[in-house]
């Protein structure tokens, strides 16, 4: 062979190793991701691109041998674009729990026959583990009966009536750089949108008779016991319905829940061990639906990788050099 025709080999040669590398690399190293809008704000913010650490809860092996990107079908007909056409068993190499308080990329859990990498994916915060039980209460949160501080930037609701209104827009854009988003609910009321350092900073400037009230929706009150990991777990009418829907949904066995009681090919099932952790997570915009209020417990299986490093940020609202948001690049933030 001749000198060109080796350097055209080596060439070809580096560059399919180096797409090789690249795709090892995103699949179970790390993924650089895009923050969607009321995710995580303020924590994370619209237009963030993070850094996914992929191997910190151990590397989730992929459920196909073969499949195209960016769809599920062959186009034109109902094939699935991958093989096998039904997705692999969910295996994961050197797993470790998500610890409380991480922030977390996962797939948003639906109902659908395809690889758990092919689900949507969101930002979250794991606020519960295996063994806690997580209650919400008029606006608090606690964590085995022991109130949990929240952070200054969780987003919360907040009403006004359209008397109050004039007054409480005029203090906001005294001391807001932004307008928070607002959404009318009915014919007189307003709802804002707005994190606790923003409304105690609100508090200062108006009178106790003006301030605009946290509402506390029916999703935000609830109690939920969350099953240990790796033990036995006793059956009992406090927790039968609960435990049922976790193991017919992710578990590899199937029960039936009859007069508050489990049952399975036709015996009782008093206690049952769970093949994997399953954890309660938050969006830090307490106004997102896009957690475990929406879709209950998140399996361990769902968990892609932890959040880390801030690489830049734009703010999609703006144009030209105005939408990087040049403060925010290259930030290790202590999510």
């Amino acid at each position: 062979m001749s000198f060109r025709g080796t350097t055209i080999a080596w060439s070809i040669a580096v560059i399919i190793s180096a797409l090789l590398l690249a795709v090892v690399c995103r699949m179970f190293v790390v993924e650089l991701y895009t923050v969607a809008p009321q995710q995580m704000e303020q924590s994370l913010l619209a237009g963030d691109r993070v850094v996914v650490e992929k191997w910190h809860y151990g590397v989730r092996l992929p459920q196909s041998y073969v499949s195209l990107p960016l769809i599920d079908t062959l186009p034109g007909s109902d094939i699935p674009a991958r093989l096998p056409k039904q997705p692999l068993p969910y295996r994961r190499w050197g797993e470790r729990m998500v610890g409380r308080n991480d922030v977390i990329l996962c797939n948003y859990p639906i109902d659908k026959p395809i690889p758990l990498s092919q689900y949507p994916t969101i930002a979250t915060r794991c606020v519960g583990v295996p063994g806690d039980t997580v209650t919400a209460h008029q606006g608090r949160l606690y964590i085995n009966g022991e109130a949990v501080a929240q952070s200054p930037i969780v987003t919360e609701a907040y009403l006004v009536t359209d008397s109050l209104l004039p007054s409480v827009e005029a203090a906001m854009r005294a001391i807001y750089d932004e307008m928070p988003p607002r959404q009318s609910i009915g014919e007189h009321r307003t709802l804002f949108y707005i994190d606790r350092y923003s409304y105690d900073r609100l508090c200062r400037e108006l009178p106790d008779s003006i301030l605009p009230r946290a509402i506390n929706l029916a999703q935000d009150n609830y109690t939920v016991e969350l099953p240990p990991c790796g033990s036995d777990v006793t059956i009992t009418p406090h927790n039968a319905a609960f435990y049922a829907y976790i193991i017919n949904r992710y578990e590899p066995a199937k029960v039936v829940l009859h007069n508050d009681a489990l049952y399975r090919g036709g015996r009782r099932v008093k206690s049952y061990r769970f093949t994997q952790p399953y954890y309660w997570v938050l969006s830090d915009n307490r106004t997102s639906a896009t957690d475990s209020r929406t879709f209950g417990v998140l399996p361990h299986s769902h968990v892609i990788g932890r959040c880390g490093m801030i690489v830049f940020s734009i703010d999609a609202t703006k144009r030209g050099f105005n939408s990087w948001r040049i403060n925010r690049f290259f930030q290790m933030r202590k999510l």
